[in-house]
């Protein structure tokens, strides 16, 4: 201790020595707060991690360990095509034992059972409604409470089996309905196109079936390990960025991808070869319905901005994101062009039609979610139009008063 030490009555810590060199503590000191900030990092993830996984349990009863991430990750590639995941479980989406949306039903139908399968994309899959409220389960309730109301037919149910997936296009909905669909013995099948799926790069074509079940998006046993905090952060990063920071986002993405391709590469105008490969492949898969002993109800499909594209340019660009080949108002105009197109089909087919369109378009947006996708109100909407359709369609043929309404009819007096 040098004497200025000993006279300010400071006591020096000794320095550890080695080889005749004296180590400073200081860099010491800052690796150890180094570690510990670390540490406590590592431990704030952890437990995030931990309170979004235990919140998955309650709210959805989704499994601590449950490798599902995303809708995405509910769809399967098998013998019978691309499908959903027979028991596959996210969030509030949940899949029964064939892959369908909805409650457990039985592969043999009862002769008093109506049963009702929809087809298409994630529209009918549901994506934004409230869970037990995208439209076909509101379309079986509608339809149920049509029965109902006919005394000869009180006994008798409707079954809506939901068969649509996310990504789903007219040619995989045309294989899913011939290979999946077909043992189920439908008699009705909604079948409701996403027409902008042509405007993607190439053509929609559907997925080769494979004998392996492969899950279509690479999800494994090690996917549990995968942090789910982080797509909880960026969801909850989209409420508070302002809507038009994320509009100018989305711009920049879209230019972006025009960039990187060819002068010409975008359409500009309504495709006519890309308009007659939607009707060619939707008269296909009417047919594909007939073929398997079922009715085709054609729905043409409706949007946010029919009648009016500059209704909500956020939204448009939003479309014009997952669809950067075609300008918005190409898509839009596509769309109506395909609304016509399925409206002749229908006609020229002798099938059920559902002009959804016009009667979603009177809400000022209120049908809709986004560009597309329904609300609770879009979805009882679309389900109350779809039961009125089919019931005079029904009523028609023999079976309803055969199957659905004598049967119980004969059932009860037997008692």
């Amino acid at each position: 201790m040098t004497a200025s030490a000993k006279f300010a009555g400071v006591v020096e810590e000794p320095q550890p020595v080695f080889s005749g060199e004296v180590i400073p503590l200081r860099p010491r000191r800052t690796l150890r707060r180094i570690g510990e900030w670390i540490g406590l990092t590592l431990l704030f993830c952890l437990t995030l991690e931990g309170a979004c996984r235990i919140e998955d349990w309650i709210q959805f009863r989704t499994a601590i360990f449950a490798p599902e991430r995303s809708q995405l990750d509910l769809l399967i590639r098998d013998s019978v095509g691309m499908h959903g995941r027979p028991g596959g479980h996210y969030q509030k989406w949940s899949l029964n034992a064939f892959g369908m949306r909805g409650p457990e039903v039985s592969l043999a139908k009862r002769g008093n059972v109506m049963r009702v399968v929809t087809a298409g994309a994630s529209e009918t899959f549901g994506l934004y409604e409230s869970p037990g409220r995208e439209y076909p389960r509101q379309l079986q309730d509608s339809l149920n409470a049509g029965l109902s109301a006919r005394s000869v037919c009180a006994q008798s149910t409707v079954e809506v089996l939901n068969a649509a997936m996310p990504g789903m296009s007219l040619p995989t909905i045309d294989q899913d309905i011939r290979l999946r669909v077909k043992p189920l013995k439908p008699d009705y099948v909604v079948l409701y196109p996403t027409p902008s799926a042509y405007l993607d790069e190439g053509l929609p074509v559907a997925p080769r079936p494979d004998s392996v079940a492969h899950i279509v998006w690479g999800l494994s046993r090690y996917s549990a390990l995968i942090p789910r905090v982080a797509d909880r952060v960026r969801v909850q990063l989209k409420t508070i960025v302002p809507t038009f920071v994320q509009d100018r986002l989305r711009q920049r993405e879209i230019r972006e991808s025009i960039r990187r391709h060819p002068g010409g590469w975008r359409f500009d105008s309504v495709p006519a070869e890309r308009l007659q490969a939607f009707e060619v492949d939707l008269r296909h898969a009417v047919a594909t319905i007939r073929s398997i002993g079922a009715s085709p109800v054609l729905v043409t499909h409706a949007n946010r901005f029919y009648g009016s594209p500059q209704s909500d340019p956020a939204a448009l660009h939003l479309w014009e994101k997952f669809y950067p080949r075609a300008a918005g108002a190409t898509i839009v105009a596509f769309d109506s062009a395909a609304r016509l197109v399925t409206l002749r089909v229908a006609r020229e087919t002798h099938s059920t039609i559902v002009d959804l369109a016009p009667p979603l378009s009177r809400t000022n947006g209120a049908a809709f979610a986004d560009y597309s996708h329904f609300t609770d109100l879009g979805a009882s909407m679309f389900a109350g139009v779809v039961a009125g359709s089919i019931f005079p369609a029904a009523e028609g043929r023999s079976a309803f008063a055969t199957n659905w309404c004598q049967t119980s009819s004969r059932t009860t007096a037997d008692r």
